[in-house]
């Protein structure tokens, strides 16, 4: 289980792992499970969250750029 903190605007991306065979179906990939995305605290504008998913697709903390 991934853990991570999240504030206002940011957000976490699940997509297909790099290595992932290019035909597996949406059956063969949640094969193993479901993602579980799991709140553990929350204070003001920032979450801390859980998020368990079958080990072919990738989790990625997504951060907006401010300029």
């Amino acid at each position: 289980m991934l853990i991570v903190s999240r504030r206002d605007d940011e957000s976490i991306e699940i997509k297909p792992g790099d290595d992932i065979d290019p035909k597996m179906t949406l059956g063969d990939l949640f094969a193993t499970g479901p993602i579980e995305i799991r709140i553990f605290s929350s204070n003001g504008n920032r979450v801390k969250m859980g998020v368990q998913a079958p080990e072919q697709l990738s989790i990625w903390r997504k951060d907006t750029v401010v300029a």
